[in-house]
């Protein structure tokens, strides 16, 4: 898991530069949906991303675009 230049070590603990200064905490929901909080105090914005470890390479044979169109139902 990469989020900018931090990166999970094996354990599941972040590692980050020293110099920054952002809070990050991974946990492990019940439905194994993995999530990465970081909290940043200095800052009066928020936002949410989400990866999701398939794509295009993972489409079955004859069905191109499923997993482009499986993405947008993520943002219904």
């Amino acid at each position: 898991m990469a989020v900018g230049t931090e990166e999970a070590a094996p354990g599941g603990e972040i590692v980050k530069a020293r110099t920054d200064k952002r809070e990050y905490r991974r946990i492990v929901l019940k439905n194994s949906l993995v999530v990465l909080l970081v909290s940043d105090p200095e800052t009066d914005k928020c936002a949410a991303s989400m990866n999701v470890g398939v794509g295009y390479f993972s489409d079955p044979e004859g069905m191109d675009g499923l997993a482009h169109f499986l993405e947008h139902m993520l943002f219904y």
